[in-house]
């Protein structure tokens, strides 16, 4: 997989703190028909969704914004101690929302459209919660930069509370999936905190000693050998970054930032699918080549019963020989769903 597609020009918007903090790259034509924002999640910046984000440029008629979570990225003007510096404690989920509205103001800016682009959300991973809350919130208010439809990859949301004839809830989990789907985040989660209030080598060695039981044979890696291969390809950030990154684990698992919620089902609509999936559908494909599903069975049979009943395009696949990211381990596949979303009415 190639990673080296040039965007044709970068655009800087405000971040909390810094107004020229996010960096959006821009793929494709001004004056495309389709506009697509898109972003991965941790811990990545723009690289891993490049080639897709070109592809799409170049193969449809999509002007295309790339981004990252705040802090993600180390740039020569902005490099991540900027933002270890700037925002010890990270970015709240509402501040992470708040740069994915500016990145949408910034890509709507630089179409010259004659008619108004239609607007596709495409989130991977961590970048599907605060695409969610900016989608979910830009709707709410009527905002021209409202999406149209959302892409999510490996990550979904609950149904929102008003969802009516709502599935029921999931049932209980064995003891070891448990622990597969939360384990992890802990321990990520506890680094960033040694971290940020002990110090950084403390935090690299608890880090160290806490992934052991995600490593060894018939461990409680909630991924597998394909995602690691996928990693090495896409190249291991420096440690302390990517343990700066894990402020999204600590604000989730330590903060309690929306944690209590995630595990009791008792969400606001922020943290949740569209209200409505006829006005706005959601495609949500993930990887089956691994040992956790980052999504709960309720979401799921709302969106197919969606696509069962013709309620709306929303549908859900299942992406065989492929894990986390599945977008670089199946991009054939995973392109032409994509596509052939964005072009269904």
């Amino acid at each position: 997989m190639k990673f080296d597609q040039p965007p044709r020009k970068i655009v800087y918007y405000p971040i909390p703190g810094d107004p020229k903090g996010g960096a959006l790259f821009i793929y494709g034509d001004e004056k495309a028909k389709n506009m697509a924002l898109m972003s991965a999640g941790f811990p990545d910046d723009q690289k891993p969704f490049i080639p897709f984000a070109s592809r799409l440029a170049n193969e449809t008629d999509t002007l295309v914004g790339l981004i990252c979570l705040p802090g993600f990225d180390d740039r020569a003007d902005k490099p991540w101690t900027d933002h270890k510096r700037d925002k010890k404690d990270g970015y709240s989920f509402d501040e992470m929302a708040t740069c994915f509205r500016e990145a949408a103001k910034a890509l709507r800016s630089e179409s010259s459209s004659p008619t108004k682009p239609k607007f596709t959300g495409i989130f991977h991973d961590w970048g599907v919660n605060p695409g969610a809350m900016w989608a979910n919130r830009a709707i709410a208010d009527g905002s021209e930069n409202a999406p149209n439809e959302l892409v999510y990859f490996d990550v979904l949301m609950p149904p929102h509370p008003s969802t009516p004839d709502m599935p029921p809830a999931d049932g209980k989990i064995s003891i070891r999936q448990l622990l597969v789907n939360h384990y992890y985040q802990f321990v990520l989660g506890l680094a960033f905190g040694i971290q940020r209030y002990v110090a950084n080598i403390f935090a690299i060695f608890g880090l160290i000693f806490g992934m052991i039981p995600l490593m060894v044979p018939c461990g409680i890696s909630p991924t597998g050998k394909i995602d690691d291969d996928t990693r090495k390809e896409l190249g291991v950030p420096d440690i302390s970054h990517s343990i700066y990154m894990c402020y999204t684990y600590f604000n989730v698992v330590y903060r309690g930032e929306g944690y209590k919620k995630l595990l009791t089902h008792q969400l606001d609509e922020d943290y949740t699918l569209p209200q409505d999936l006829s006005k706005v559908p959601v495609l949500y494909m993930y990887g089956t080549d691994k040992s956790a599903n980052f999504h709960l069975e309720q979401p799921l049979k709302v969106l197919q019963r969606e696509h069962d009943e013709k309620r709306s395009k929303s549908k859900v696949v299942a992406v065989d020989g492929a894990g986390h990211y599945l977008y670089l381990q199946k991009p054939e596949l995973c392109f032409d769903c994509v596509t052939e979303f964005m072009k269904e009415d």
